[in-house]
């Protein structure tokens, strides 16, 4: 038994649509309904001659079946490769997140930290506005992934059934900001704190964007991690030989039969069309291109002529390498084409064989070599040098933070600039919180603190001022009363300020309302009283509350 990370699988030249709709299935038992089977992927298309990648996403089993179902099928594999390996990466870690709107800040990007922290309090998961329509989340991959599997962690405090029937959506298209991408999955209900996983529909879908799209009226959309396993999507080789430059020992009537015409893109195989190249009839006849460089190829396709003699190609042998002795006929062989099959094309897999000359010859006959496209598909053998981009700078250190004894407390300003949430957590993590004033005397020492800071302060600095979201009240989030208030004379707050607080860090110290996300200075306090409870952010079912307090703190 083997955990299966892949499943290569190559199609037929000559059917196009032949493994159209074939399931590849993994597990122990020899039959695919057997309740422990997993299906890996439907096939949806190969293109002939080609093979095709399917991630697994490491489902382990001993046995694995493609099936084509329907009636009156045949089904015919040119080669299946099963491939071993790691687990696929959570490729969502180092996406861009985004959401139709944002409540306080639970940002989008809470949803791809790396943590399954379920409750909203503890500031790990993303939320939009309250009772909103078609919520939606979004995570932008920075390039197109072949996606297996989608984890979605629900809130585990509270409200589990908002999340029901959402959908997981993925594509490379941002009509209506994504939510129009195919479905892959549909969420009927994930237990509080859960955390459940989503397999798409026919095992992968492609794309770049994933969306959690919420349909409905007055709804919350609040997810508090969102993964995505995949794979890099697979892209096909190109044919490096379009348009090259080429050469053959001989031309046939004229230049409109020269070498360049194997290599022009046109595959029709009618000769008097004057789409193919053409040698006079002669022993060992041969044509070549230049790839200019040296090439990893791992397949070669030739066109044959379909009109009249097309056994003159038989015995054509394709010569890979990057020597020109006698014309490059020395070189490796690829393959040689022994027998018609009743098909003008011929793909020959190569094996990554390396080289820059590619050679069709005839070799040991008088005859004619006719070709009317030589097909090549490779990859740069050691890709070109990329410039390395310089280093960048390390980010300055910040200064160091100033402190002074205010009404039996530590306080301290912080050099660093961060965001009002940022500054919060930075202040509960080292210190005790953000900043509380109880006096005029309080205000006064403080103004004397900012006097003596060394480094340059912005124009306002966060303190722990907050108001709550469904009203005009304001508050300490230290939990201490608020027996003093320096607001501007022309200033009255109310539920259409902003909801986080500062002071001014020039003349008067006065306190002002500013946007949460602004990256600002910040004092902390610590040294707090015995029984003091800090507030905490919480969301209450069956409540208009979305603020409340908890957890006593005692001092150390």
């Amino acid at each position: 038994m083997y955990t299966i990370g892949t499943v290569m699988i190559t199609n037929r030249q000559e059917l196009e649509n032949g493994l159209d709709g074939a399931e590849i299935w993994i597990g122990n038992s020899i039959t695919i309904s057997d309740p422990e089977s997993n299906r890996c992927a439907v096939i949806s298309h190969i293109p002939s001659g080609q093979a095709f990648y399917f991630p697994c996403n490491s489902v382990k089993g001993r046995y694995v079946t493609v099936f084509l179902p329907g009636s009156a099928k045949v089904l015919s594999l040119c080669e299946v490769e099963v491939y071993y390996g790691y687990p696929l990466p959570n490729v969502a870690l180092k996406g861009e997140a985004a959401q139709s709107s944002t409540l306080s800040f639970a940002t989008a990007s809470k949803a791809i930290d790396g943590r399954r922290n379920s409750f909203y309090s503890n500031g790990f998961c993303s939320h939009t506005a309250e009772d909103e329509t078609n919520p939606w989340w979004r995570v932008d991959l920075q390039r197109s992934f072949t996606i297996t599997a989608v984890k979605v962690t629900n809130r585990g405090d509270c409200c589990a059934e908002r999340l029901d029937g959402a959908e997981i959506r993925i594509g490379n298209s941002l009509e209506n900001n994504g939510n129009n991408n195919p479905r892959c999955a549909s969420i009927s209900h994930i237990n509080a704190g859960k955390t459940y996983t989503y397999r798409c529909d026919g095992g992968s879908m492609e794309g770049r964007f994933v969306n959690v799209f919420l349909p409905g009226q007055k709804k919350t959309l609040t997810l508090c991690e969102v993964e995505v396993y995949a794979a890099p999507a697979v892209e096909p080789l190109p044919n490096m030989a379009l348009n090259k430059q080429t050469v053959q020992s001989s031309t046939w009537y004229g230049p409109e039969y020269g070498p360049s015409k194997g290599v022009d893109g046109c595959r029709n195989g009618n000769f008097n069309i004057r789409c193919c190249s053409c040698t006079v009839g002669q022993l060992g006849p041969w044509w070549r291109v230049d790839l200019l460089a040296v090439y990893k190829v791992s397949a070669v396709t030739i066109i044959n002529r379909q009109d009249a003699v097309i056994e003159r190609i038989l015995g054509a042998q394709i010569l890979i390498g990057n020597s020109l002795d006698q014309n490059g006929n020395m070189n490796p062989s690829c393959g040689m084409i022994t027998s018609l099959d009743g098909t003008p094309t011929y793909t020959f897999q190569c094996n990554e064989m390396e080289g820059r000359y590619i050679i069709v010859i005839i070799p040991g006959k008088r005859t004619y070599a006719t070709l009317c496209e030589v097909e090549v598909f490779a990859s740069l053998s050691v890709p070109e040098a990329v410039t390395p981009l310089p280093t960048p700078p390390p980010p300055p250190t910040p200064p160091p933070p100033v402190s002074l004894q205010l009404g039996g407390r530590n306080v301290t300003v912080v050099g660093e600039r961060l965001c009002w949430s940022d500054a919060l957590m930075h202040c509960r993590r080292y210190y005790w919180d953000l900043l509380s004033l109880h006096s005029q005397q309080e205000q006064s020492e403080l103004e004397q603190l900012l006097g003596l800071v060394p480094f340059s302060l912005t124009d306002h600095v966060w303190m722990g001022l907050r108001r709550s979201l469904r009203g005009d009240e304001w508050f300490w989030m230290s939990g201490q009363s608020m027996n003093f208030l320096n607001w501007p004379q022309d200033f009255v707050p109310d539920c259409y300020s902003s909801t986080c607080g500062g002071m001014t860090s020039t003349e008067h110290l006065l306190w002002q309302d500013q946007p949460c996300e602004e990256s600002l200075n910040f004092i902390c306090q610590s040294g707090a009283d015995d029984g003091v409870q800090r507030v905490y952010f919480s969301s209450f079912q069956g409540s208009n509350k979305s603020i409340g307090k908890s957890m006593t703190l005692y001092k150390l």
